[in-house]
């Protein structure tokens, strides 16, 4: 066995023997014996959290674990590390020593860089006690750039295991468009989990949503039929300008959630805002985009079909590569499915490339096709009903089908430089859809690895879609 594979033997050996009741003590020599710190950390772990030992014997292995962990010269590899020890602790009955080493792992978290602390809450907030659920977000509330997406972790693990109205009163004591958004997705979160609550954290929200952008946001996550009445009434005293976008967006969210007296409703307030517009051009700027978004409802296609620079081109009948997109979001269809769908059909139809879905939710292409078009308020059908029509988009529950898609590359910003060379013939570059990222497993398990930047610089979804397209392009 070479030495790349020894150390990890090791470490799953000694996990093994202590599964089948080996004494704890005489592993660690062995433990200590291995010589990359990554195994040594992991293998004392797996002793220290086997509740075999003292508590005070497994608190100095602990002080080791985390000695060596620090030793690991890789940000991304200690990050994996620190969730790998975080994931086993949660096995240790004594609460004391449990919380004490949790927040041993918070402290060596802050002084790694933002993005991958990021990343590490995303797939670790779930192993850590919900007594530090609090410490965890005045953490992540920090991380300049990634402040969203990492609190949003937080916020998904507290749902399930704290009270909301705690919850609520921090996220109120933040400022400005953090408040808003983080407000915003906890409303949406409970509503989705089905808990009760009593403070109301879309209200809470709404408080500091002054500009439009916020304002759309929070009709988006708005809920119930009475989300809806809450945000009209906090734009009932805006100026008719401000207001006209919102009670179109409401609209539109209405005739989403299917409530169509509140759609009806919500026209007819509109028609009378934009009625009292005196700017005669965007008064009918808010009519166009009104009669558009009424005529969805009524499954009738705009006569205003494409404005300039949104004319239709045909499209080959097969693509160059393929883009793969590999869905790690949570739950049925949403809004973030169908907004990155519609994105990748127009970068596949840009750059000539065919579109893999994988572990996307079940949905018929008609269906998908009309959910993209009224979702993202199309003026007309978009490019993916022409893709799909040319068998140049497929959905996979698991893998692709090499034979169609073409040789699989996975996309990351920490590659394995043994995999970094390219196959021939046609490629399919996947890229993971959601905070998550793309499973360990599936990297693991993957025979070639693309980093787009060749910096190890990770993008978010939207960037790293529209590179790998572009750069898939270019590609003999």
């Amino acid at each position: 066995m070479g030495r790349k594979n020894h150390n990890p033997s090791i470490a799953r050996r000694i996990q093994q023997d202590l599964k089948k009741g080996e004494s704890p003590e005489q592993l660690i020599p062995i433990a200590k014996s291995i010589t990359d710190p990554y195994y040594v950390s992991l293998s004392l772990t797996y002793i220290a959290s086997s509740n075999s030992l003292k508590s005070s014997k497994s608190e100095k292995l602990f002080k080791t674990v985390f000695s060596q962990a620090n030793n690991v010269d890789q940000s991304w590899r200690r990050l994996e590390l620190l969730g790998e020890i975080a994931k086993k602790m949660k096995n240790i009955r004594d609460v004391t020593l449990k919380e004490t080493q949790y927040r041993q792992i918070l402290k060596l978290i802050l002084s790694e860089k933002g993005k991958n602390t990021k990343e590490f809450f995303v797939k670790n907030a779930k192993h850590f006690p919900s007594t530090l659920l609090e410490s965890i977000l005045n953490t992540t509330v920090k991380l300049r750039g990634y402040e969203i997406e990492s609190s949003k972790a937080i916020i998904r693990c507290w749902i399930n295991q704290k009270p909301i109205e705690a919850l609520v009163t921090i996220l109120s004591e933040l400022k400005g468009e953090f408040r808003v958004k983080l407000l915003g997705y906890l409303h949406f979160q409970v509503h989705k989990s089905k808990v009760k609550f009593e403070s109301s954290p879309l209200e809470e929200a709404l408080k500091s949503a002054d500009s439009e952008e916020m304002l759309r946001y929070l009709v988006r996550v708005s809920s119930q039929a009475s989300d809806l009445e809450l945000v009209e009434s906090f734009i009932s005293n805006i100026s008719p300008e401000k207001s006209a976008p919102i009670f179109i967006a409401l609209v539109a969210r209405a005739d989403r959630k299917g409530w169509s007296q509140e759609a009806n409703y919500f026209v007819s307030k509109a028609e009378n805002i934009i009625k009292s517009i005196n700017d005669s051009e965007i008064k009918a700027k808010f009519e166009s985009k009104l009669q558009i978004t009424t005529d969805k409802i009524k499954g009738v296609n705009s006569k205003k079909i494409s404005a300039p620079g949104e004319t239709m081109v045909s499209l080959s009948n097969s693509g160059k590569h393929t883009l793969g997109l590999y869905n790690t979001y949570d739950g049925n269809w949403n809004h973030p499915h169908y907004k990155a769908v519609f994105k990748a059909s127009n970068l596949c139809s840009a750059f000539d490339l065919d579109l893999a879905l994988i572990g996307f939710p079940s949905i018929e292409s008609d269906r998908l096709t009309k959910e993209i078009i009224k979702e993202m308020r199309l003026p007309n059908d978009g490019y993916l009903s022409q893709l799909i029509s040319k068998d140049r988009v497929r959905f996979f529950d698991n893998d692709i089908d090499e034979s169609w898609a073409g040789s699989k590359i996975i996309t990351t910003a920490n590659p394995d430089s043994s995999k970094l060379k390219k196959p021939e013939g046609k490629l399919c570059m996947i890229m993971g859809l959601g905070p998550k990222g793309l499973p360990k497993s599936y990297i693991d398990n993957s025979n070639y690895h693309f980093e787009i930047t060749g910096s190890e610089i990770a993008f978010e979804t939207g960037t790293a879609m529209g590179a790998i397209a572009g750069h898939l392009n270019l590609m003999q």
